[in-house]
């Protein structure tokens, strides 16, 4: 018999050109940490290996670079 899980699926917590922050960590230390701002320009989801989709945005940054990062690794700015 399988266990029920008491999680619910969150939805897009956030949408196209809002500004987003994302800390990354520097050197070895966990405890400090670099800030990059930067904006959306894609949502987009992907199946986990359950099968639930999960989102995943494309962030402009600031520097000029881009890069995808899941929703639980960006915060929005406001």
């Amino acid at each position: 018999m399988k266990a029920q899980s008491n999680k619910k699926i969150v939805g897009q917590k956030f949408k196209l050109d809002q500004v987003v922050k994302r800390n990354a960590t520097v050197g070895y230390s966990a405890s400090k940490y670099a800030q990059f701002t930067g904006k959306i320009k894609e949502a987009f989801t992907r199946k986990n290996k359950l099968g639930v989709p999960q989102y995943y945005y494309k962030v402009f940054w600031e520097d000029g670079r881009s890069s995808e990062h899941a929703q639980h690794s960006l915060k929005s700015v406001s």
